[in-house]
């Protein structure tokens, strides 16, 4: 079996969440010009989307936990050990 630094699923839900969490940040400077601006319906479309970028990263956190936890239970309290 593989070991958690060196898991596929491990590694895609890492990166997926990672890659979420840089949208969250580009998106959220967006708002910041939108509501700089006063532009209404441009901050209500951004808001609704950093909702749902935000619900995006919670569940691949939550799936990562639950994957590293049910395929690695040993490891998961080192995983931080694998980045780097």
């Amino acid at each position: 079996m593989d070991s958690a630094c060196d898991c596929r699923e491990c590694k895609r839900l890492a990166a997926e969440y990672e890659a979420a969490t840089m949208e969250w940040f580009r998106v959220q400077g967006q708002l910041r010009v939108a509501e700089y601006s006063r532009d209404e319906d441009a901050t209500n479309r951004i808001i609704s989307e950093l909702s749902a970028i935000t619900t995006r990263r919670h569940a691949l956190r939550e799936a990562l936990q639950e994957h590293e936890l049910e395929t690695h239970p040993k490891a998961s309290s080192a995983s931080s050990e694998c980045e780097g």
